[in-house]
């Protein structure tokens, strides 16, 4: 069996003990620091969902279609609305470019190079769609 290692949160060793349980979960103190905590899963959803239902709103859609699709509430979309728009406006602003096209289309309407490779990631999202990222690497020149 496998043993997961600990590290301390705050600077990263691993000479920890045992520094007893709170609400069921065992508490920790490191050796170095002092710091104690709790080691727990992480909360929310990746950051790629996010992503995803943010491309799905740039495409017109509204945060009460895009909750169902990613498996969240309409006020939780709206949440990382208000919360991340503003930042990848700036990142990204108008350089972005939704389609909506046929599949059997895509090859004429991205204008591919026959030199250029492609990375496409799939995603299955909780609702059962599965959401395709298109990524084109230029060919050296």
């Amino acid at each position: 069996m496998k043993k997961i290692q600990v590290k301390c949160l705050k600077c990263g060793s691993l000479d920890l003990v045992k520094n007893g349980m709170v609400f069921g979960a065992q508490r920790y103190k490191c050796k170095h620091c002092h710091y104690q905590f709790t080691k727990l899963a992480p909360a929310g959803k990746p950051i790629f969902i996010k992503l995803v239902s943010h491309a799905l709103y740039l495409s017109g859609m509204s945060m009460r279609q895009i909750a169902p699709i990613i498996g969240v509430t309409g006020q939780t979309v709206s949440r990382w609305m208000k919360k991340w728009h503003p930042t990848y406006m700036n990142e990204v602003g108008d350089k972005s470019q939704i389609l909506e096209i046929k599949a059997k289309n895509l090859i004429q309407k991205i204008n591919l190079n026959p030199e250029d490779d492609l990375r496409i990631v799939s995603t299955k999202l909780p609702s059962g769609a599965i959401f395709h990222t298109v990524i084109q690497l230029s060919s050296k020149e």
